[in-house]
């Protein structure tokens, strides 16, 4: 049987399979034309394969190397193999003896831009795109270092997803390295279309609401990572990469930060903290005073809130439930709009169903007031993961205050703090480092240090080959 016939049993009849015979040669040239460069096919592939039919001698692979001129070709004799590389986007010369890869890729990429929800004020523009060649790039264009580690891995049966582990060989802490790649070589799945599904297959603990892998668009936030001793997980396919381990102070931290004065950059962290802390507990705490410990207030105040509410139907549990969700609900409805009409429909939703309810008589302005409050905290946290979990925390934080006051509230709050201990990233404490005591990291944490004072490696991510190396910069982006 022909090798052409051995290549095209391995797959199924399709529009976009090309076979085109080489006239006086006996080669073949198989492609997918949805798959390839069609231009570069014909200019650099076809174009010299029939002008000297005739001339090809017995070493097919040096003669195919000469006359294409190409960077990337590759001799096999496996018609799976050929196979799969056809899938890949390379065009198979087929001849007697086996078959010729040929790298011709050309799938339509898009160009890096800004991610939408990772704006920055000051600082670089452009962001990972779904081609891992052009996020390595971007990598490579501005982390010149010979030491930089790229693992290739495949993952899915049917997808055969390319993902990637890049590290510095030099600052990565190894257990970490080794850790990871235990982790990676152990997942076993049909398909893997986005970076989201290979992060819960190699998290720490897939129980817990809060994420426990970082994930960004932005380039400089993966290299500031890389510098730190950190990993970077690329998928094809996703434009987010993972960063491996990830502390919970990750998720209030911005690029914006160090692109600014020290003052500055503190006195946002500090209003993200502020806001993370409003977000939980303003609802929990109003309908604690409210209902269980008035006496906490003053006098005017109590009697304001009173007045505020005659009338209104509702417990005022199931006012500020009723008021959350609505929330919830137009901030979802809002997403899965057009993106033209979504922020002005989020907007003016809130607007008019808030008014409403409160001509109506269903809520109290209070109410309003605070879960206004509770929407502004959550939007100002700068994760999109972290801002969704902490949400989602209300709800049972509201339940556990309606049934025991105050005292629910604090309880609540102790057991999230304990569960929050025990969480590890790739064996790194969750709340570190303050888990870790490690006070040289405090000073980038919940405020920002002076950059002069800011010059060592994080002792997180420790690696015992990197502590020579503290001194040479790294700080966090």
């Amino acid at each position: 049987m022909k090798p052409t016939q051995q290549l095209m049993q391995q797959l199924h009849d399709a529009y976009d399979i090309v076979v085109r015979p080489i006239p006086s040669s006996g080669l073949d040239v198989v492609f997918i034309s949805t798959m390839v460069d069609l231009t570069r096919v014909e200019e650099r592939l076809l174009g010299p394969l029939t002008r000297n039919p005739s001339k090809r001698p017995g070493n097919i692979e040096r003669w195919l190397r000469d006359t294409l001129q190409l960077g990337e070709l590759r001799l096999t004799r496996d018609a799976r193999e050929a196979a799969l590389k056809l899938l890949d986007g390379h065009a198979v010369i087929c001849f007697p003896k086996g078959y010729v890869l040929v790298n011709v890729q050309g799938l339509q990429r898009r160009l890096p831009e800004e991610p939408a929800a990772e704006m920055s004020i000051r600082g670089p523009r452009d962001g990972f795109t779904e081609s891992l060649d052009t996020n390595v790039s971007l990598i490579r264009s501005r982390l010149r270092d010979r030491r930089l580690v790229i693992q290739t891995f495949e993952f899915g049966q049917r997808t055969r997803t390319k993902v990637l582990l890049l590290y510095l060989e030099d600052l990565a802490n190894p257990n970490i390295v080794h850790e990871a790649v235990q982790r990676l070589r152990r997942v076993q799945v049909d398909g893997l279309l986005d970076s989201g599904g290979l992060e819960q297959w190699i998290e720490d603990n897939p129980w817990s609401p809060y994420p426990q892998i970082q994930s960004t668009e932005r380039p400089d936030k993966t290299i500031s990572a890389l510098l730190e001793g950190r990993l970077a997980i690329l998928v094809g396919g996703s434009p987010f990469a993972l960063l491996v381990p990830t502390v919970m102070v990750s998720f209030f931290q911005t690029s914006d930060d160090y692109s600014q004065r020290w003052i500055s950059g503190s006195a946002i962290r500090i209003v993200r903290i502020f806001a993370l802390a409003l977000s939980v507990f303003s609802p929990s705490l109003y309908i604690a005073f409210t209902m269980y410990n008035p006496e906490l207030l003053p006098t005017n105040l109590v009697i304001q809130l009173a007045a505020t509410r005659e009338g209104i139907p509702l417990p005022i549990v199931f006012e500020a439930a009723f008021m959350e969700f609505m929330v919830e609900l137009l901030r979802e409805a809002g997403n899965r709009m057009p993106q033209q009409m979504g922020q002005s429909f989020t907007v003016v939703g809130g607007l008019v169903i808030g008014d409403i309810a409160v001509q109506a008589g269903i809520v109290s302005p209070m109410m309003v007031v605070v879960v206004g409050l509770t929407a502004l905290g959550a939007f100002a946290i700068p994760n999109y993961e972290a801002a969704f979990v902490t949400r989602m925390i209300r709800f049972p934080m509201l339940m556990a205050t309606s049934v025991f006051g105050i005292m629910g509230t604090l309880v609540f709050a102790l057991l999230l703090v304990a569960h929050l201990s025990t969480l590890k990233s790739f064996g790194v404490p969750y709340l570190s480092p303050f888990a870790q005591l490690a006070y040289v990291d405090w000073l980038d944490t919940l405020v920002k240090g002076p950059t002069q004072w800011s010059v060592l490696r994080p002792a997180t991510y420790w690696s015992p080959r990197a502590w020579q190396l503290r001194r040479r910069g790294g700080w966090r982006g």
